[in-house]
């Protein structure tokens, strides 16, 4: 059973009933495990199908909803993408985030991949630790896509997965050519993010601390990410990439917050990635947002 009658097949179950059906009658009824639906309810949801949980009780479908949904008819445009093709329920990518968090990353990502997306937006607190979201990340936490039946969480694996699902877009070198592009997205990803972590908070790792940390010195780190965009558009190669979406993120964030130095290679290459199209879209996202207009 394809995802996209799967989907048709719960919402026949629950469309006609006037009480909550419960989690797992459900879940047996569509043969699946009690996760897979808590997943295939967020999709709904994801799309427009307001399915209701009530505590307790189980599964309702409200009599105003809409049936069919739209974004379940085919052909349709599931997603937001501007200049973007159509493309099929069963492959729908869902993007879960949160205007103020690292789900910005991965947005500045789908625009450059100029595809259709649809973006649900999760407020911090119950909506993140909701059944339903926490079987897409059990973390509670965003950014985290849905693309068909592939789930992924962490902004850098995101960014990879999607580079590689797209390789029409051009944001991943070829694969003899990864390794400075691998190099530095998981620099970013692990030694940076906690070396940050540790300075911002004002811990401050004695030598022989540092030689047990994975990130080791919060100062080696930043002279080491210094000198890999020293004079050089791109981190990893001569064409942008996934690596300068999540490298380019965290410097341009880290001067913004005070996290990082405003060290001349860090202003040099942010100045050259922040005029991007797809970059000057997210900014103006965030804006709108922080404005109450959004």
């Amino acid at each position: 059973m394809t995802r996209s009658t799967r989907l048709q097949t719960l919402i026949r179950l629950l469309r006609h009933r006037q009480e909550p059906m419960p989690g797992p009658a459900l879940a047996e009824a569509l043969g699946i495990s009690l996760r897979t639906l808590y997943q295939e309810v967020a999709v709904l949801r994801a799309v427009g199908v307001e399915v209701v949980n009530e505590p307790g009780q189980g599964y309702l479908l409200p009599s105003e909803v809409v049936l069919p949904p739209p974004a379940l008819q085919e052909p349709q445009v599931v997603g937001q993408g501007e200049g973007a093709s159509p493309q099929a329920p069963a492959d729908a990518l869902v993007f879960y985030t949160n205007p103020l968090s690292r789900g910005g990353i991965v947005h500045w990502m789908l625009e450059e991949l100029d595809i259709n997306y649809r973006t649900v937006t999760l407020e911090y607190g119950s909506a993140m630790k909701s059944p339903e979201y926490l079987a897409i990340n059990p973390l509670g936490k965003v950014p985290a896509i849905c693309h068909g039946d592939t789930v992924v969480t962490e902004a850098a694996a995101i960014c990879a997965y999607l580079a590689d699902a797209f390789p029409e877009a051009g944001l991943a070198p070829p694969p003899a050519a990864r390794g400075d592009y691998y190099r530095w997205l998981f620099l970013a990803a692990g030694p940076l993010e906690s070396a940050i972590a540790l300075n911002d908070l004002g811990v401050t790792p004695s030598p022989e601390q540092a030689m047990r940390l994975g990130c080791g010195d919060y100062y080696t780190l930043v002279d080491t990410l210094a000198g890999a965009v020293a004079g050089k558009p791109f981190i990893a190669g001569d064409a942008f990439s996934a690596a300068d979406v999540y490298v380019g993120s965290h410097i341009g964030w880290g001067m913004h917050f005070g996290t990082l130095p405003r060290r001349p290679e860090f202003e040099a290459y942010w100045d050259g990635l922040r005029e991007r199209p797809a970059q000057r879209r997210c900014e103006a996202f965030i804006e709108r947002v922080l404005a109450g207009g959004a």
